[in-house]
């Protein structure tokens, strides 16, 4: 088992030595505090995103996002719904959750975005995934109480969250404790850490879960493999890009021996041919391009 998160390193910046050396290399999350200090992005919000009108519609999903029901709403009629269900839980009235946002790729629906990201911490990607990073990014937007269950990212890549609205909370645990969790499904689990339930899930008695409370401009690294559960405290605002290194992609293409779909490995071998044999991105992006509209 590996060394328990009691708490997650903090930092205010970091270069890519310090990044890789102290945190990738050694499997240990971080949250990095003042690397979007410059970014336009930490001034979004509904009214912002209201603007940007009626199309494209996106994948609003319903209920348990692990179940994946999807309802089609454009930006404007998400924040509409939005705003008028946090004020009917602020007057205390039935409120009827809009769904949430989730795993949508924004910068392929809104490019003029990235110009709000700028600069954009390309160093702390390997070099195979600048030519399209943009295309890697999966944007989050819903409402207080918004809840993602305990799971693992598909594919076991690392994860860089940039969070830029409201608050958040994550749950993380190691990925040597998944025998602890319960999984189902290859991903997502049947225990809950936020109602532990050890009478049914005994196992997980011996889980060395770390809390991290995510606020406006907080940037949260998880490595390959970890497991989280994730709360808005608040509407929160986010996007999140997940990314291998060789290693983690060999991993992948290995994991379909350990219960993961099958094109799992496919998209992780394609992953392999970039990130370990140099096959350059422009040959293999075509492939891999499909993976980030089906995703979650």
């Amino acid at each position: 088992m590996t060394d328990a998160w009691d708490a997650v390193a903090q930092v205010d910046t970091i270069d890519r030595a310090d990044f890789y050396g102290e945190f990738v290399g050694k499997r240990k999350p971080v949250v990095i505090r003042k690397l979007t200090s410059d970014w336009r992005a930490r001034e979004w919000g509904l009214d912002y995103f209201r603007k940007l009108g009626d199309e494209p519609k996106l994948a609003v999903k319903l209920g348990d996002v692990a179940e994946g029901k999807r309802k089609g709403m454009s930006l404007a009629e998400y924040t509409e719904a939005l705003e008028r269900y946090e004020a009917d839980r602020r007057n205390g009235g039935a409120a009827s959750s809009p769904g949430y946002l989730h795993d949508v790729p924004i910068f392929r629906f809104f490019p003029k975005l990235m110009a709000d990201i700028d600069p954009f911490p390309l160093q702390l990607f390997p070099r195979w995934y600048w030519r399209n990073w943009q295309e890697y990014a999966q944007f989050f937007m819903g409402p207080t109480g918004s809840v993602t269950p305990l799971h693992f990212d598909t594919l076991l890549t690392h994860n860089l969250f940039f969070h830029l609205a409201g608050r958040k909370r994550f749950i993380l645990i190691p990925p040597d404790q998944r025998a602890l969790c319960y999984t189902r499904d290859w991903r997502w689990t049947r225990f809950d850490p936020t109602e532990p339930d050890y009478d049914a899930f005994p196992l997980a008695k011996q889980l060395t879960p770390a809390v991290v409370e995510l606020e406006p401009g907080d940037v949260l690294y998880m490595p390959s493999g970890t497991l989280h559960h994730v709360t808005n405290l608040s509407v929160t605002i986010s996007f999140n890009i997940d990314w291998h290194t060789a290693g983690s992609a060999l991993e992948g293409v290995t994991s379909v021996v350990h219960g993961a779909p099958l094109k799992n490995g496919y998209y992780n071998l394609l992953s392999y041919l970039g990130l370990g044999l140099r096959v350059p991105a422009k040959y293999i992006f075509p492939f891999y391009r499909s993976y980030l509209t089906y995703v979650s």
